[in-house]
């Protein structure tokens, strides 16, 4: 078995460095990221359209068709309703006549609801049929076990516009950039990478969490990892190698941080939040100035606890909403009203919300519904529930992510799954402030040391432990 995942795995590392040499002459500049994100905003109903010929019913193995099929849904009458009523009313309608997919089914762990056998959903089922040089990634987990997600170069191209756009917004276009992100499987610190060599600014110093103990990797993405650095080295682009700095040593990310912050004037590190919090805490411990460090990353949503913490050690934190499977959903706002105030990056997908019953309660929340609009997304989406929930609206607020076009916002995105527990709904801003606040002010420790795991006793029932 192990020698078959092998096998497997060198194919399609060397199938996705094939395509390295063709992906490094691509520059984006903010000019081009600006025209590209307004032509697609200006053709969403197009691009939707043209991706649902295409990848639904142009692909017999599409999980969609059936739904479509039982809505009598053809491709003439798609096209009419969103002629007629435009795109997020037409994926409202298409909800709630059925055409959706909920996040178990999604995942594999449920039976798809037009499965008349009780089949999940194959491994494959939701990916982009077009894809080309795949190689597959592994989801955070963050709501049971990880899972496979395919990622392809065109796909990192088609998101890279939107970076740029928030790293203008947020000043640091030109910043040099730290990583503290991991290897492969996962696929953050190798998009990172990658990505920064596109917008002409390539990474500093990548540090990877993932050194030893549990969070080491199998040695068979320790060497994907590698190769795949070397290959772009090769073709020479300076993508450094990954330097383990296990968690409890964030002071070394902070005081590179802080030095390139002071000789360059700046600074911005991709790390996840609770990564984030950890430069922060210990740079507060050890003396260390980080004003003019952006710390920018998701993972989780920014509390209001993790904020304060991170910004009483002068550091930003220019939030992100990334969907293993969806991809980038929202970019910090560059003049947010709450520390979690997000732009919907609205040309890469549409979003509509249903009210969705939490499993064993009688509490309802307002689900996100996600369907893709760029026909490089590594998996397609149609009206597919993310697990999350929260505000949306569209409002003024005078940021340069406005002015390129991205008007909807997004806050106080929770998910709405994995703090049930049986006989026990954790769902909003309460459990956060037990969790973040009580807790900490009771036993010590910081934000960052009391954490929520769902887990099945021997009996199957869920049951939320306490870390």
């Amino acid at each position: 078995m192990r020698s078959t995942a092998w096998i497997r795995d060198v194919g399609m590392y060397a199938r996705f460095a094939a395509g390295l040499p063709r992906f490094f002459r691509e520059r984006i500049t903010l000019d081009q990221a600006q025209a590209t994100v307004r032509r697609r905003l200006a053709t969403r109903d197009a691009r939707f359209l043209e991706l649902m010929e295409r990848a639904v019913y142009g692909h017999p193995g599409s999980p969609y068709l059936p739904l479509l099929r039982e809505a009598r849904c053809e491709l003439g009458d798609l096209r009419s309703m969103v002629a007629d009523r435009g795109l997020e009313a037409s994926l409202l309608e298409l909800r709630s006549s059925g055409v959706w997919v909920g996040f178990e089914e999604f995942k594999g762990r449920a039976p798809m609801r037009t499965g008349r056998d009780g089949s999940h959903a194959g491994r494959h089922t939701f990916d982009n049929p077009f894809l080309v040089r795949r190689i597959e990634g592994s989801s955070g987990g963050s709501t049971g076990p990880a899972t496979r997600v395919p990622y392809d170069l065109d796909a990192t191209l088609s998101r890279i516009p939107s970076y740029v756009l928030g790293c203008d917004a947020h000043g640091v276009l030109d910043a040099p950039i730290g990583l503290w992100r991991f290897g492969l499987p996962s696929m953050t610190g190798i998009t990172n990478a990658l990505r920064s060599v596109v917008i002409g600014n390539p990474v500093r110093r990548w540090f990877t969490p993932d050194g030893s103990g549990d969070l080491r990797p199998a040695l068979r993405f320790r060497a994907a990892t590698a190769f795949v650095v070397r290959t772009s080295r090769l073709l020479g682009q300076p993508i450094p190698l990954p330097e383990p700095v296990p968690l409890e040593r964030a002071d070394v990310v902070a005081r590179w941080a802080a030095g390139r912050a002071k000789e360059e004037g700046k600074c911005l590190v991709r790390a996840s939040v609770s990564m984030a919090l950890r430069i922060a805490l210990a740079a507060e411990a050890e003396g260390i100035d980080l004003r003019g460090v952006a710390l920018m990353g998701g993972s989780e949503p920014i509390t209001a606890t993790k904020f304060r913490a991170i910004t009483r050690s002068g550091a930003r934190q220019i939030p992100t909403y990334t969907c293993s499977e969806a991809g980038p959903v929202g970019m910090g706002c560059a003049n947010p009203v709450e520390e979690n105030d997000l732009h919907f990056l609205e040309d890469l997908l549409a979003l509509v919300q249903h009210p969705r019953r939490i499993p064993g309660t009688e509490i309802d929340v307002e689900a996100f519904c996600l369907t893709t609009l760029n026909p490089s997304a590594p998996m397609i989406l149609l009206n597919v529930e993310i697990d999350d929930f929260g505000i949306v609206e569209r409002r003024s607020c005078g940021c340069p992510l406005e002015e390129v076009g991205y008007g909807v916002h997004l806050r106080g995105v929770r998910s709405y799954r994995k703090l049930t527990g049986e006989g026990v709904t954790l769902v909003g801003s309460d459990m956060v402030r037990i969790l973040e606040e009580v807790l900490p002010a009771t036993f010590g420790g910081a934000a960052h040391h009391y954490q929520l795991h769902q887990r099945e006793d021997a009996d199957g029932f869920s049951r939320m432990i306490l870390v």
